[in-house]
């Protein structure tokens, strides 16, 4: 490079410095060279103090809050830089950093005004945030989901699928969009993402137990049941012990906590893909393939209620009370008031002309917590016929007239 090429640049480095304001210079100074953020934060501030309109002034203030890890408060100044002057803020974004750099700002502000249930907001960012990084799915799933909430469903899809393009394998993309087709009751078309998601969640299933599960020879499904359920009811002191003792892993719940984690959530993942296939089947009154699919959510998460009031109710409709009757007693062991469950076991125990049973079931329960419960009536009426008590058959056939009139 000849001298006066070299003269020319450094004429022009020195006539920006020199046109630019003290307080841009500084934020400059400290953030490019020194990155010591809350300097160039504090040059920021009062050069905006000042009335200064610099789009510099915002990307470095923004560039600053990420640094010291305020998203929000990065996206607002990034928000202004690109209000001044789009282009040259993407440039200079592009050229300090990277876009990925800046586009968290977005997608992390994004995510916690999802979760605050704030959505307009959150789409605005989420704009800037498939701007920056097209190619990344996540903000194409929670503009998805909020899109869902807001019922446009046909913008939601278009999310989806967008992701869907760029990542066919994203189990979480294929489970969302077979979400909102169920939600809309395309049950059928549902069924394939489902099933989808649960292949690839699958393979997140297996990886996680395999660690988890390493130092057992052939871990039962009862062991990663107990696991899963000491993680959500926080039993912390008795899972750490059964990680050191049963599991054979030093250092118990504090090394492994992750992993235990990872592995409820690959399972919750896995047996909530079942779910939604078996109940995309239920409502197509597909019941054998309904059946096979909750079973295999049960199989996951025993204790997972709405499938086991499903199974069972399928069951009920098949005639097979016995087995119904199992279900219906898990359900109700696992939440004591819940009416229809105890319901159908009563029904269950009067198929099977366990009377006592089926009493119990309706007069100390269903009438327990709805006293007007006109079919639990009309079958107690029909048990104490068959018992050979006919007052109380009458008594029960009364109420129901008197609250049906």
């Amino acid at each position: 490079m000849n001298k006066s090429r070299i003269l020319t640049i450094l004429i022009l480095v020195s006539l920006s410095f020199m046109y630019a304001s003290v307080e841009l210079n500084t934020a400059r100074i400290c953030y490019y060279n020194e990155q010591n953020y809350e300097r160039a934060k504090a040059a920021c501030l009062k050069g905006i103090e000042k009335g200064e309109i610099n789009f510099e002034l915002y990307t470095i203030f923004g560039g600053c809050e990420i640094g010291l890890g305020d998203w929000e408060a990065a996206a607002k100044a990034l928000v202004k830089a690109f209000s001044i002057d789009s282009l040259k803020t993407h440039e200079w974004m592009r050229k300090r950093g990277g876009e990925t750099y800046y586009y968290q700002a977005f997608y992390f502000s994004a995510r916690k005004l999802f979760n605050d249930k704030k959505f307009d907001e959150a789409l605005i960012y989420i704009d800037y945030a498939e701007m920056l990084d097209p190619k990344d799915t996540a903000p194409l799933i929670i503009k998805g989901v909020i899109l869902c909430k807001q019922g446009e469903m046909t913008e939601a899809n278009k999310a989806y699928r967008k992701a869907l393009d760029l990542d066919p394998e994203n189990p979480d993309v294929n489970y969302l969009i077979g979400k909102a087709l169920f939600e809309a009751k395309e049950f059928e078309p549902s069924i394939n993402y489902f099933k989808d998601a649960a292949k690839f969640y699958n393979t997140s299933f297996k990886r996680s137990s395999l660690i988890l599960f390493s130092n057992v020879a052939e871990p039962s499904k009862a062991l990663q049941h107990r696991v899963n359920r000491l993680w959500i009811h926080q039993e912390w002191s008795e899972l750490d012990q059964l990680i050191k003792d049963t599991l054979g892993l030093e250092g118990g719940l504090d090394a492994h906590q992750i992993n235990v984690e990872k592995c409820y959530k690959a399972t919750d993942d896995l047996a909530r893909s079942n779910y939604f296939t078996g109940m995309s089947y239920y409502y197509l009154k597909n019941d054998s393939m309904a059946l096979f699919y909750l079973v295999k959510t049960l199989d996951l998460k025993p204790d997972d209620l709405d499938a086991l009031y499903f199974t069972g109710e399928i069951l009920v409709r098949k005639k097979d009370y016995k087995t119904a009757a199992e279900y219906f007693e898990r359900a109700t062991q696992i939440k004591d008031d819940d009416l229809y469950a105890w319901f159908y076991l009563g029904v269950c125990y009067m198929r099977l002309k366990k009377y006592e049973q089926a009493i119990y079931a309706f007069e100390n329960k269903v009438l327990h917590i709805d006293p007007a419960y006109v079919s639990a009536m009309q079958n107690l009426a029909f048990i104490y016929r068959e018992l050979g008590d006919n007052q109380k058959s009458f008594d029960y056939l009364e109420r129901v007239k008197q609250i049906n009139e």
